[in-house]
């Protein structure tokens, strides 16, 4: 028979292996992990970095396009023109005015000033006083033409009439 044993000295746990394994791979898994956080780290340190560059760049250009609209000298009219032909070309103009045409108003002209603003000069003829005042209406009360002003009129029945107004680009 065995004798139990009352020393005060603790047994020691047998290691198996199967815990070895265990404690390999838990310390493996650990150290993926401490790798994994300091690459997201450092993602997140290079994204900040870039993210601070892009808001730096774009103040500059803001700056930049300040600026420019300051200018008036003969390249900011020359980048008026640009930028106002690329937004508003002929076509576009045209076909924003034929929208609010009635259908027996006719443009006779139409010349378009490309400046600092695009300025329109018609000159139109209606077959009725009615259809001419509603073109003009429709003109002040879109949000596509501003400044408009009715010029030269004759009234004998129909009506031939000149008119200026300013194009707004954007207003789409």
């Amino acid at each position: 028979m065995s004798r139990p044993d009352f020393s005060t000295r603790g047994k020691r746990a047998e290691v198996r292996s199967l815990d070895l394994v265990l404690l390999a791979a838990a310390a493996l898994a650990l150290a993926l992990a401490v790798t994994s956080a300091a690459g997201a780290w450092g993602d997140l340190r290079r994204a900040a970095a870039d993210l601070e560059q892009a808001r730096r760049e774009t103040l500059d250009a803001a700056d930049r396009t300040r600026a420019l609209q300051g200018r008036k000298g003969p390249d900011a009219v020359l980048s008026s023109r640009a930028f106002l032909t690329a937004e508003a070309p002929p076509p576009r103009v045209l076909a924003d005015l034929e929208s609010i045409l009635p259908g027996d108003v006719r443009l006779v002209t139409l010349t378009l000033d490309y400046g600092e603003r695009l300025v329109l000069g018609m000159q139109l003829a209606a077959r009725h006083a009615a259809s001419y005042d509603q073109f003009l209406q429709g003109l002040q009360q879109s949000a596509l033409f501003a400044d408009v002003r009715p010029g030269e009129e004759i009234r004998d029945g129909g009506v031939r009439a000149q008119v200026q107004a300013e194009y707004r680009v954007g207003r789409r």
